[in-house]
């Protein structure tokens, strides 16, 4: 059985496509003042993105800069380390021969003074 198409029954179709469309319409002026209203933010973001860019370029910079100055700083301090090391050995390298030529000496002295003793103890005997 075939329904019939009555005209009131077009009529009430007609009115709910009028309805849907309408409301077709109301969502595409969303959509469409939506998409204004971020057209006019987009220089607005892109400044702001080119801001963060520029600020993190320049905190690159700065980050290299230190960088740089600090692996100086160890460099300098590494060579001063070598330096002050070389001359502590060589002050012990010096504090050795003194040591030894002290021990020449005062095994002279014990030599000479034993030997004094030994010359009182003959001449008292």
């Amino acid at each position: 059985m075939s329904e019939r198409w009555t005209d009131e029954r077009l009529d009430r179709f007609a009115d709910k496509v009028d309805r849907i469309a309408d409301k077709i319409d109301q969502k595409g002026e969303q959509i469409g003042r939506l998409i204004e209203a971020f057209y006019l933010e987009l220089p607005t973001v892109k400044a702001e993105i080119n801001s963060v860019k520029e600020e993190t370029r320049e905190h690159r910079e700065i980050l290299h800069a230190e960088l740089v100055e600090i692996k100086e700083i160890i460099k300098q301090q590494a060579t001063t380390s070598q330096a002050q090391s070389e001359s502590l050995h060589n002050e012990l390298l010096e504090i050795k021969e003194i040591t030894r030529q002290q021990a020449i000496v005062a095994q002279t002295q014990a030599e000479s003074i034993r030997l004094m003793i030994e010359m009182l103890n003959r001449k008292q005997a």
